[in-house]
């Protein structure tokens, strides 16, 4: 059950980025062959590629975190072995989910509720839609570190049994 939610919930996540990551670069395309080839540079792509950029590089940090590929200090936890090795992880993946609850979720619905009201310049669209990656993605990495917790419960089970 865990491993199917995992599954889905990347190849979601890929999915979007993937997505994203074409938009981005058809989208620097025609901002390159309307400036250069057509003499009329076009306006809205350089605001939306921004936009998508931040959407895209938050949306891989949370699927890098839900593969534990993220940018991590391992010479802690390099330094023990078996049980204790498993606590270092437990709470250091304890500091990513308080971190993603309070910072990026609360703190990213604040922003959010704050930017509603004023717009992009170009899109007009409102800044709290490009800033609502932040909540987004502070669940996901809430979802993989919970479904990674429950992995833990099931190793520190077997190491038990071994016992």
């Amino acid at each position: 059950m865990v491993d199917r939610m995992k599954l889905v919930l990347d190849r979601t996540v890929l999915g979007i980025t993937s997505v994203f990551t074409v938009i981005l670069f058809l989208g620097a395309i025609w901002q390159v062959a309307s400036r250069y080839l057509f003499n009329a540079p076009s306006t809205f792509t350089g605001e939306l590629l921004r936009f998508l950029l931040v959407w895209t590089a938050i949306l891989g940090a949370a699927y890098a975190f839900g593969s534990n590929q993220h940018l991590a200090i391992t010479f802690l936890k390099n330094k023990f072995k078996g049980k204790s090795r498993l606590s270092v992880r437990i709470i250091n993946d304890l500091f990513i989910l308080a971190f993603a609850v309070l910072v990026m979720v609360k703190g990213g619905m604040e922003v959010v509720q704050t930017t509603m009201s004023q717009t992009t310049p170009i899109l007009n669209m409102p800044m709290g839609l490009v800033y609502a990656i932040l909540p987004i993605s502070g669940v996901i990495i809430i979802i993989y570190k919970l479904l990674l917790m429950k992995e833990y419960k099931e190793e520190m089970a077997g190491r038990e049994e071994e016992n």
